[in-house]
């Protein structure tokens, strides 16, 4: 039980900072107006998104703002991983069957079956041993992210804000129907190819925030929001109980872990030299996550001659990552109508003209702008997962007056979990501006960004997507009855594939004498077949064509520590890995 309480860890771990801010997670554009100008935003305080970019910029902001934004991403990603359904049956070559997740009839695997010499399985299962992994791709949660948020200039040199500043975090959702099956291409049912890395995610999340600026002198502004995070996850990752890849053996964890606490704080200085432009150097730290909730474990779902049981509410004690800070220079150059004016933003602002808002749509005729953040992912190396003791998992046969079977969990307590995730320090680079095209009424906005990969590609699965992109952004802003602002933005974000190779082959007792050895595995089991043979003499070899040009070598183990003693392990995270964004982006700012 070991290694299905560490399932359920790895649940946990694989999908809590999909609701908090950290590096690659994110896409470039939190906010309508940060979308249409490809995130280069530091340095222009514009709307109450200066929360989120520049605090400082709230003492630029002139009366008081009220703002709804609203970002839809659409998340296109899929995987073709590399190897067979055959790959890692070893001494499990248990009988199972595939539920239809449509109500249909389950496909019955008689993996346990053999022709009476013990060690050639029947065509039956040879045709699901021998089949290639289908490619597979992420069935979003389609679910538009806000930004809301109200500021008000109370003095000339001080602003204040309060908002509900939410991170443009990837899109979640499932990977397979119910359980994971999927359709192949040959129309069979099978399991999720990817079904050990993630099922099915979804995460809810509040982000208070507050925040205050003051203006020093004429060129000196400063600021800082501070953040009050809550998270709460609900999602589903499949474990395999004793090791191997059978169907029959794996259970379905559902788990659910909350994080009421998760401050964070940015800061910034807006230094304004002269009128026409701006520098801003901002600094983000946020805390560590550190979660704690209850799995349920159900078992038999695969399994023909077992009845789907679950086992509710197991303690995992403590999930801890390390999150990662950001620094971010912007610096904007403004082609300018008129001096920056003075005020708070009432009519003595302009005694002339009181109902004209000074801001960068009425004032400038153009800018231009460059940010460069630099995000510290390299500091989430690994997630450590601690568990409660205690606690028995249910297992109930086929046929009415059978009683089912509880497992106890080991005593003493169930050994920390380190979970490997390899990130990488990641450098964003932002150039966007805006051109009025009817100053006050109508702008346009486009920009472009940059940033590097952020994960050893050796590491790469399907819960987070870091890698190198590439996002060309635009969008319209339209002044409308006097005091409201209407934005609209779109942005297509290209995304490099990440081609994972599987490891080398190797003989099972070369694999195991290793595992040994050394604590980690570098080749893994290609054979075929249920039967325990470490020298794999008299089993078929199922290789994949060699892959050129891979980023990396998979080193991602199947349920990690999960592994039975006496076999090898199994790697999951071999294949190749296609993303890409499109993002739309509407935003109201009314200006009172």
């Amino acid at each position: 039980m070991r290694r299905t309480l560490a399932a359920a860890a790895l649940a946990i771990a694989v999908f809590v900072p999909t609701a908090v801010h950290a590096g690659g997670i994110e896409y470039t554009g939190q906010g309508a107006q940060s979308l249409a100008r490809g995130g280069a935003v530091a340095a222009r305080a514009e709307d109450p998104m200066v929360l989120a970019h520049n605090p400082a910029g709230l003492v630029e902001l002139r009366a008081s703002h009220l703002m709804i934004n609203l970002n839809l991403a659409l998340f296109d990603a899929c995987v073709q991983p590399f190897g067979y359904y055959g790959w890692g049956t070893y001494i499990g070559g248990v009988e199972s069957q595939i539920p239809d997740p449509d109500g249909g009839e389950a496909l019955h695997l008689p993996l346990n079956q053999d022709t009476g010499d013990g060690l050639t399985s029947p065509a039956a299962a040879e045709a699901y041993y021998n089949d290639p992994l289908d490619s597979i791709c992420l069935n979003q949660n389609v679910v538009p992210i806000p930004q809301i948020a109200w500021t008000s200039r109370l003095t000339e040199d001080f602003g204040v804000g309060f908002g509900l500043i939410f991170p443009a975090a990837q899109p979640a959702g499932k990977w397979g129907g119910k359980y994971g099956v999927i359709r192949g291409d040959d129309g069979d049912l099978r399991p999720s190819p990817v079904r050990y890395m993630m099922l099915q995610s979804s995460s809810l999340g509040v982000f208070p925030n507050f925040g205050m600026a003051y203006r020093i002198d004429d060129m000196i502004r400063v600021g800082a929001s501070f953040e009050w995070g809550i998270i709460a996850v609900n999602n589903y990752v499949m474990a395999a109980m004793i090791g191997g890849t059978p169907p029959a053996q794996d259970i379905v964890a559902h788990v659910k872990a909350q994080d009421w606490f998760i401050p964070a704080v940015t800061a910034s200085v807006h230094l304004v030299p002269m009128d026409a432009l701006d520098l801003v150097l901002a600094f983000r730290y946020q805390d560590d996550i550190n979660a704690s909730g209850d799995v349920d474990l159900t078992t038999g779902i695969f399994n023909p001659n077992g009845v789907p049981t679950t086992t509710s509410n197991l303690g995992i004690t403590s999930l801890s990552q390390p999150m990662p800070w950001k620094l971010r220079a912007g610096v904007r150059y403004a082609d300018r109508f008129a001096p920056r004016p003075s005020g708070t933003g009432d009519i003595e602002a302009d005694l002339a003209s009181p109902e004209v808002i000074h801001d960068p749509l009425q004032d400038e005729r153009w800018d231009i702008e460059l940010d460069v953040e630099y995000q510290a992912n390299g500091g989430v190396d690994r997630q450590v997962v601690e568990y409660e003791q205690g606690g028995q998992l249910e297992f109930k046969p086929v046929g009415d007056g059978v009683e089912s079977s509880l497992v106890d969990f080991p005593h003493p307590a169930v050994p920390t979990t380190e979970i490997e995730k390899h990130w990488n320090d990641q450098v964003s680079v932002r150039l966007g501006g805006s051109l009025n095209l009817l100053p006050g009424k109508v702008a346009v906005s486009a920009g472009a960004h940059y940033e590097n990969r952020g994960i050893n590609a050796d590491y790469m699965q399907v819960d987070f997507w870091p890698v190198a992109r590439f996002g060309l952004h635009g969008g319209l802003l339209f002044r409308v009855a006097k005091r409201i602002d209407l934005v609209l933005a779109y942005a297509h974000i290209f995304q490099e594939t990440i081609v994972v190779a599987a490891p080398q082959h190797e003989l099972r007792d070369q694999i195991f004498a290793e595992s040994l050895e050394t604590g980690s595995v570098s080749k893994i089991d290609k054979r075929s077949g249920p039967w325990l043979d470490r020298s794999g003499t008299t089993q078929e070899v199922l290789e994949e064509d060699p892959v050129s040009g891979a980023d990396g070598e998979a080193r991602v183990e199947q349920n990690l520590s999960r592994t039975a003693a006496d076999q090898p392990a199994y790697i999951i995270n071999a294949g190749r890995y296609t993303s890409s964004f499109d993002i739309l982006a509407a935003g109201i700012n009314v200006h009172f």
